[in-house]
Parts: structure tokens; sequence; C-alpha cells
């Protein structure tokens, strides 16, 4: 046998292995692509509105996560804040359930719709994670929030504007 015989002999074979190997590791990629989790649809960013001389609690959303180990946490909190005025978008618990402080988390802390909601409890902590949409959390840990006994809601604007959120009002009980 020639070389020539021999390269016509192992020609196909050796192709159909590499388009086997090609279809094999496309498969994969496509099988992996399918399974991996759907990243969740970042929210819209804030608009700026014209809201009057005060932000008030009915202009702010609310997210509640439960944090604790407690059932019902979240709901309860929610509706406390729903009888204060607040839009509660969230009710549902927290990505784990070992949160020891309760935490307000917002755009920064000198937000007005964070210092709004800070204005409920007495004593609670705050994380500014620069959100975009200005919507806030409030996570109860294991140490639950105290209550505001007499809250004034109430945070100046000094040109009447604020950037709120353009969400629809929608609860979801968890």
């Amino acid at each position: 046998m020639d070389a020539r015989r021999i390269v016509r002999a192992l020609k196909t074979p050796v192709t159909l292995l590499i388009l086997a190997a090609m279809v094999y590791f496309a498969a994969r990629w496509g099988m992996d692509a399918a399974r991996a989790p759907i990243p969740p649809r970042p929210l819209d960013p804030c608009v700026v509105q014209e809201v009057g001389p005060v932000l008030k609690p009915e202009h702010v959303y609310v997210m509640v996560y439960n944090g604790s180990k407690q059932d019902g946490l979240a709901k309860r909190l929610g509706q406390i804040l729903s009888a204060d005025g607040f839009k509660v978008y969230k009710r549902t618990n927290a990505d784990r359930d070992d949160y020891v402080q309760s935490v307000v988390k917002g755009h920064s802390e000198d937000s007005p719709e964070v210092i709004l909601v800070r204005q409920a409890f007495e004593n609670i902590g705050f994380e500014a994670d620069g959100r975009a949409d200005r919507t806030v959390d409030v996570i109860i840990g294991a140490e639950q929030p105290a209550p505001h006994p007499a809250p004034e809601f109430g945070v100046p604007l000094p040109d009447g504007k604020a950037c709120l959120p353009d969400l629809k009002l929608t609860n979801t009980d968890g």
C-alpha cells in the first residue's frame, strides 16, 4: 500500500471522529447552558417625580424579607408598614435564615426613602448597596426591629422632587 491509499482509507473515519467530537461538545455546551439558572431581571432605575415638599410613605416601595427562623415575620411587618402608608412590594423569606440583626438596605444612608423607612424603627442597622431603583429592603433578623412608638413620617425635599421606582404595586406574600 502506498501513502495515497492509506490517506484515502483514513480520511473518512478521521473526519467522522472529528465531526462526532464537535457534535458532542456542542451538545454538552448547549445542555449546560439550558440547565443554568436564569439570572433575575434587574429592576428599572428610578424616575424623578414631583412629590411635593415632603417625601411621605405612600411614595416609598419596601420589600420585607424574613431572615430569621421564625415564620410569618415578613408578612406581619409588611402589614405594619402597609398600615403606616408604605407600598409593600414584596413579603417573603430572605436568601438565608441566620441574620442576627435586622437591617435596612437601600441606595445610601442619606437617601430620602431610606431615611423615611428608618423613621419607622427605633434602632435598626443599615447597609448601602447603591441600587438604582430606589426601593428599600427590610431584612428581619433574630433580633427583631423595634417599631418607633410615635413616628413622624416625612423627609423634606428641597426641590420637591424625588427619584422613585417605576414599579407596579403587587404584594407577594411568602
